[in-house]
């Protein structure tokens, strides 16, 4: 079986290290090749964060994982996104800071510019967010077929695994206005589960493990909700990759997510997304 090649940055810190321990489910299945990747300006590279790679390089060794270690003089966005892109590699593994507020809301700008610019999958966990093991895999679907291009991803991963996949659709009812009685919300007509159903029938005829759940309301909010009530290992989903245009104000649903998400999130950028910078 091809193994799945994994770049790792690290910044040398403790929180950045706790990447390694939220992909301890991928390095247990041993089907993995591992890139610890750092980057800094060429003053800023110390023997110190030199010794800590090579630490971890050891210890996924001995876990029988080949990994290797790469240190690189840059811009770490720059350098992590040059990588992903020189086809070397099928998934991008970062911590995130997971703050809030005018301050980077989403995750640093870091990880913001490599998962709305990444060729190939991110995923992303908080020091915050459960490490275990990945048996309920969460994808989150809207109905539209970009978001369906990580079900191939998540389906490889769950029987890697051996894990049940939760489909998750979340909608929010139409608003209408009524003069005399305001503001409020109606469901579209139609089945809103019938999509749903009709995915969770083909995953179920490929011998995969799976459970169909609709709600209603915010995506971002439910879809971590639902993750932390079934106590899921990890969620799947796709993203737009659009920026924010005001931080805090216009937070895209994957950035929501990830922010808030009880355990990692793997993102796959949508294929019709442009890949151009900027």
């Amino acid at each position: 079986m091809t193994k799945t090649r994994i770049l790792i940055p690290l910044d040398g810190s403790t929180i950045g290290d706790t990447v390694l321990m939220a992909l301890y489910p991928l390095v247990y299945s041993r089907q993995v090749e591992v890139t610890l990747l750092h980057v800094a300006e060429l003053q800023q590279i110390g023997e110190g964060v030199a010794k800590r790679l090579e630490m971890h390089r050891r210890s996924l060794q001995e876990n029988g994982v080949p990994a290797r270690v790469v240190i690189i003089p840059g811009k770490p966005a720059e350098e992590i996104l040059r990588q992903a892109e020189s086809g070397h590699f099928d998934l991008i593994a970062m911590a995130t800071h997971g703050r809030s507020g005018l301050d980077r809301v989403l995750m640093g700008s870091v990880a913001e510019e490599v998962v709305r610019l990444s060729p190939v999958p991110t995923l992303l966990c908080k020091s915050a967010t459960r490490m275990g093991q990945w048996d309920r895999i969460v994808v989150a679907l809207d109905g539209l077929p970009g978001a369906e291009e990580v079900l191939e991803d998540a389906v490889r991963l769950a029987r890697t695994m051996n894990a049940t996949i939760h489909l998750l659709q979340v909608g929010l009812g139409l608003l209408r206005c009524d003069g005399y009685r305001g503001v409020g919300y109606t469901l579209a007509p139609g089945d809103p589960c019938a999509y749903l159903d009709e995915v969770a029938a083909k995953l179920l005829a490929e011998g995969v493990d799976v459970m169909p759940e609709r709600r209603e309301g915010m995506a971002g909010p439910e879809i971590s909700s639902f993750a932390r009530q079934v106590d899921a290992g990890l969620i799947c989903m796709t993203t737009q990759g659009r920026p924010e245009q005001v931080p805090g104000l216009d937070r895209s649903v994957a950035a929501e997510v990830i922010r808030t998400a009880p355990c990692p999130v793997y993102v796959r950028r949508m294929s019709h997304v442009a890949s151009a910078r900027g």
